[in-house]
Formats: structure tokens, sequence, C-alpha cells
């Protein structure tokens, strides 16, 4: 019964940090609304005064 705690106490000492790790790797970071393509892009135009035609290239 002994080694079954030890075992499990191991199985905590390096799975919890790693699961840990893996997350905050691996989670999805959230893009604040202001940092959007459609914000920034609603952000350009209204500097310029007004919006890019279709079709044209600077």
């Amino acid at each position: 019964m002994n080694e079954g705690w030890i075992t499990l106490g191991w199985v905590v000492v390096f799975g919890l940090p790693l699961g840990v790790v893996l997350a905050v790797i691996l989670w999805p970071e959230r893009i604040p609304k202001d940092r959007t393509v459609q914000a920034i892009r609603r952000r350009i135009e209204d500097e310029d005064g007004q919006p890019p035609a279709a079709g044209s290239s600077c």
C-alpha cells in the first residue's frame, strides 16, 4: 500500500506541473476587440477620412 502512495506522489509531482506548462503553451490567447482586423481597418479608414475604393492597390 505504501508503494501506491509513493507512485501517486511522483505522478502528482511531475504530472501537475507538466499539465500546467502544456495548458499555458496550448491555451489560445484572446485577442482584444480593438486589435482585430476589422477594428484596425476601421481606425485606418477613420484616419484617412474615406474607405479605399474596391480593387485599388496602394
